[in-house]
């Protein structure tokens, strides 16, 4: 962590705050500044964490011996806790993603190159696709390694999980997250009615960056709030259904609640975006207003692009709006009176799930022998094998031998 002190007012004092690539300026003492509260009132340390002491605990005798899998519902500062776990113990944060799997082991066994020992991190594994990659990492690290899930009852984390120390990472009480808002309140300088804050808290349903986004809502450039305040905000739903998010963006003239709209959905942003794409033109009728639509939506696939190239996720904050937000401001013609639909890129993909696991499987077992990625295997040696095996140049017998082949996969090269 780099601090440099600055000076951007007569009357604040800065520090600029560099973060595993994240820049922030945080103020030393309570002054308001334009970032989002989640981030401008995250715990600078572990020792100012308030709740879950005893995981955090966990966490810090566990976390050069074992693996560890960090487990809770969403918004209940996994994330935070693992980001602080890092900076406590002088680690460098590397994560894990489907974009650099395949090299995790070899990055897994080294130092960082400023000489620091690293945290691996995997934030849902479940949804990685090379899944047995990372038990290698889990049997093959030397550096401590923390992954995160929402889900621990998956059943693809079963084998992951026999090799980590679990920790769950509890929900906080109401209690507990209206002391949390009693204390951003305090260093806003807000005048808050308690039970206000204790609505706001009940609402979250522990999630306390939801909570911490209601408050926001309500308090932001104000000096004083009170319960009537309330009002507001409307009722969080905790599992926001997709077709209600589409309703909101593609139907109503509703540009705040068309943002709002996936605050909620537990869907990944680029899958959200293939059911706004495979949607827009059902619902939109004007030819401008698709054009527009599109453009959006293409603004915020470049800005989900620029995140799994990057690795920095801070994009997101502009990618969500254009997809949401961008697409319901698009619309200026009347709509069609149609049902949503299912997209079928993921409808194509789950057709040819078998294949491509046959395609990943033999490609495994002739990629040590050939010297080559499953990938090139994929498109080149298949075909061949297909051609000589059609040819009678070679026999299935003589490739079950050689690659250890089942008879599946011999089916598949016969074509």
């Amino acid at each position: 962590m780099k601090l440099i002190s600055h000076k951007k007012s007569p009357h604040i004092r800065y520090k600029h705050v560099q973060i595993y690539n994240f820049e922030l300026f945080i103020t030393t003492k309570s002054h308001r500044i334009n970032r989002v509260w989640t981030f401008k009132h995250k715990p600078e340390s572990l020792n100012g964490y308030r709740i879950n002491k005893k995981a955090i605990e966990e966490i810090r005798g566990n976390i050069h011996n074992k693996p560890i899998l960090v487990y809770g519902q969403i918004g209940t500062g996994k994330t935070t806790i693992i980001e602080l776990t890092a900076r406590e113990q002088n680690l460098e944060l590397v994560e894990i993603t489907n974009d650099n799997i395949i090299n995790a082991v070899t990055a897994s066994q080294s130092a960082s190159i400023t000489g620091k020992k690293k945290l691996i991190y995997i934030n849902n594994p479940e949804n990685i696709k090379k899944i047995k990659e990372i038990g290698k990492l889990l049997s093959k690290t030397r550096n401590p390694l923390i992954l995160e899930t929402s889900n621990p009852t998956s059943r693809r984390l079963s084998t992951i999980k026999k090799k980590c120390k679990q920790i769950n990472i509890r929900k906080p009480t109401s209690s507990s997250v209206t002391k949390i808002l009693e204390q951003i309140c305090e260093r806003e300088d807000v005048k808050a009615d308690k039970k206000l804050l204790m609505k706001i808290a009940d609402n979250s349903v522990g999630d306390i960056r939801s909570a911490l986004i209601d408050l926001e809502t309500i308090a932001k450039e104000r000096t004083e709030i009170k319960e009537e305040d309330l009002s507001i905000l409307e009722p969080r739903d905790r599992t926001e259904d997709i077709y209600k998010v589409l309703s909101k963006i593609l139907v109503k003239k509703d540009f705040n609640q068309a943002v709002k709209s996936t605050w909620n959905l537990d869907l990944q942003p680029r899958d959200t975006i293939m059911w706004i794409d495979e949607n827009i033109p059902r619902i939109y009728s004007e030819l401008e207003d698709l054009y527009r639509a599109f453009q959006y939506l293409a603004r915020a696939d470049r800005y989900m692009g620029r995140i799994y190239e990057r690795q920095y996720w801070g994009f997101l904050r502009y990618a969500t709006p254009l997809m949401t937000g961008g697409v319901n401001a698009a619309r200026k013609g009347k709509i069609k009176h149609s049902y949503f639909q299912f997209p079928r890129h993921i409808i194509e993909m789950s057709k040819t799930k078998n294949e491509r696991g046959l395609k990943k499987s033999i490609g495994e077992k002739l990629s040590p022998r050939l010297h080559a990625s499953n990938r090139i295997i994929a498109e080149q040696y298949i075909p061949l094998y297909r051609t000589l095996l059609k040819e009678g140049v070679t026999s299935p017998e003589e490739l079950k031998k050689r690659y250890r082949l089942d008879s599946e996969e011999i089916d598949h090269l016969q074509g």
